[in-house]
């Protein structure tokens, strides 16, 4: 079996421990998608069911032949994966990037072959040939996310990594993100960029309460109750990137005494918002 394009897909060792009890309980539901190689079979799709197997010691696995040429077959990998959404738009990317490099392809070739739309095709390659490699080891390891990569991937190169270390510092979620970034180029001045970093959960507090929360398909209730939903989930992401980040570990014994009280309020607070959303108090019954 070649798995050499396994390096085309990020194969996290999470999902494989997933997929080695999936095999475990319900054995193989779908064959592996090979073609005919001159070195024997090369793998297109299902590699983490391939790699999960050997970790199990399994000597056979289904698998569906296709003779196509390799260009093909790497195209073969994106419209498997196109319904489950099992590959990241970063995997689309480094697929679409071989195409280019290594097959010598331009865009609308690439579009032709695997059936996506030219604007797609820049978009993907945009993912890789823009993103500072910084910025794609720290996708590789987990640091970041997809949709973090999609944001920060908007700032020039030099920028990428100071950007991406706050996002990952503050454990901000993908909408803060996008957020941040957008403050970021929106300042022209050095100082001004370095304040947003220093002060990034502030920052984005401040832009989503500018912004005014209104929807005009609800009344005037419900716009107040969309607007008091907003602000809780801003303040939640907030509330829970301070308690988890490293600064936590540094409140004094004076400190953590004086803010153990107020822990308290909120936790009762905590249950009776619970309460409402599991018990669906907050709407008629119907």
């Amino acid at each position: 079996m070649d798995t050499t394009l396994s390096g085309l897909r990020l194969t996290r060792p999470g999902e494989i421990e997933k997929m080695c009890r999936r095999l475990s309980q319900s054995g193989q539901l779908n064959p592996v998608i090979v073609r005919s190689a001159e070195t024997g079979f090369q793998i297109l799709d299902g590699f983490k069911r391939f790699f999960s197997a050997q970790r199990l010691g399994w000597e056979y696995l289904d698998a569906g032949i296709v003779d196509v040429p390799l260009a093909n077959g790497k195209a073969m990998m994106l419209s498997y994966n196109r319904g489950g959404r099992s590959l990241l738009d970063y995997d689309e990317a480094l697929v679409v990037q071989s195409l280019k490099r290594d097959h010598l392809l331009d865009q609308t070739s690439i579009s032709r072959l695997t059936g996506y739309s030219r604007s797609w095709v820049c978009r993907r390659l945009a993912l890789v040939e823009k993103l500072d490699p910084i910025v794609q080891d720290s996708l590789r390891m987990e640091v970041i996310t997809n949709s973090h990569a999609r944001a920060i991937v908007r700032l020039p190169r030099g920028n990428q990594g100071e950007v991406m270390r706050c996002i990952a510092d503050n454990q901000l979620t993908s909408r803060d993100s996008v957020l941040l970034v957008e403050k970021f180029l929106e300042s022209p001045h050095r100082k001004d960029q370095q304040y947003i970093l220093s002060h990034a959960k502030e920052v984005i507090e401040k832009s989503v309460s500018e912004v005014e929360i209104y929807d005009i398909r609800l009344g005037r209730y419900g716009n107040r109750l969309l607007k008091s939903i907003e602000l809780l989930y801003l303040q939640q992401n907030i509330f829970i990137g301070l308690c988890t980040g490293h600064m936590s570990g540094k409140l004094s014994g004076t400190e953590t005494e004086i803010l153990d009280h107020k822990m308290e309020k909120l936790k009762k607070g905590t249950f009776a918002v619970g309460s409402i959303i599991n018990q669906k108090t907050w709407k008629d019954e119907r």
